[in-house]
């Protein structure tokens, strides 16, 4: 079996305390198998200066989104959104490549603050000519029609787990898909259906460890080095060679991202 090169994590939270004493033998073991880059989205204002000190020299290229998660809606002030614009005009080392983690969650309360929050996210990225990092759940629809007035051209809907129609109305609006270990679970028929048609250029590759897992493993033990397994199961689902597939999901992420130095790194 193609065990797959040049593999990218385009969704990890490498910050989180799960990681804490392993990142640099995790980035090596990375390295060792295939994973050439990581990008690292924020969830809350106090995650960002310690994320840009991340994205140093390592074995594996790292890059960062800066945003405000809507899980964590209470947790937002009004300054964040003026600390964001100056975080992203004074992005001296260009490690900040995307505005995210960004978007809308049914199942957390304060739903027109969330709206508030992410409409003024869709209009820093605007500004500032970025990809968003997605996270929607249960608001397909909502979101989509969000990108669409924002004129938002280029982001990534984060675990996409949709039907064929909502997959469809996202790339038409010009977003990826997050391909992530949802895909790896048996029961998951819909969103393989979906992402088996899906254009293979608009197709990324994700994580989000640690807290979604790969089938097989609990919640709160993903790795980056799970992009492996998600590689596989994409390849088990698409009619394209492994080897088309690889290059063509490194080409997608470096594009969206304006991160050539993955490709560098690995292909």
């Amino acid at each position: 079996m193609f065990a797959g090169s040049g593999l990218i994590d385009t969704h990890c939270h490498f910050d989180f305390p799960e990681f804490d004493g392993c990142r640099d033998a995790l980035l090596a073991r990375c390295n060792s198998e295939g994973v050439i880059g990581l990008l690292v989205p924020a969830v809350t204002q106090a995650s960002w200066e310690p994320l840009l000190k991340m994205s140093g020299a390592t074995p594996v290229v790292v890059r960062l989104a800066l945003g405000l998660h809507p899980y964590f809606i209470g947790s937002h002030q009004e300054s964040d959104l003026v600390e964001l614009e100056r975080f992203l005009a004074s992005n001296e080392k260009a490690s900040v490549v995307a505005v995210g983690e960004v978007g809308l969650d049914a199942t957390v309360s304060d739903y027109s603050r969330q709206e508030y929050f992410f409409d003024c996210q869709l209009e820093l990225a605007t500004r500032f000519s970025l990809p968003v990092i997605v996270h929607s759940r249960k608001t397909h629809s909502a979101v989509c029609k969000k990108i669409k007035v924002s004129g938002v051209s280029s982001g990534v809907v984060h675990a996409f787990s949709g039907s064929r129609q909502e997959a469809d109305a996202f790339v038409a609006q010009g977003l990826s898909l997050g391909v992530g270990p949802v895909i790896t679970w048996p029961r998951a028929t819909k969103t393989k259906a979906a992402l088996s048609d899906a254009p293979l250029e608009s197709l990324v590759l994700e994580t989000d460890s640690p807290d979604m897992p790969i089938f097989n493993k609990a919640k709160g033990q993903g790795s980056p080095l799970d992009v492996v397994e998600v590689f596989h199961a994409l390849c088990e689902i698409r009619s394209e060679s492994p080897e088309q597939i690889s290059h063509q999901l490194a080409q997608n992420s470096a594009k969206l991202f304006g991160c050539e130095s993955w490709l560098k790194n690995g292909i």
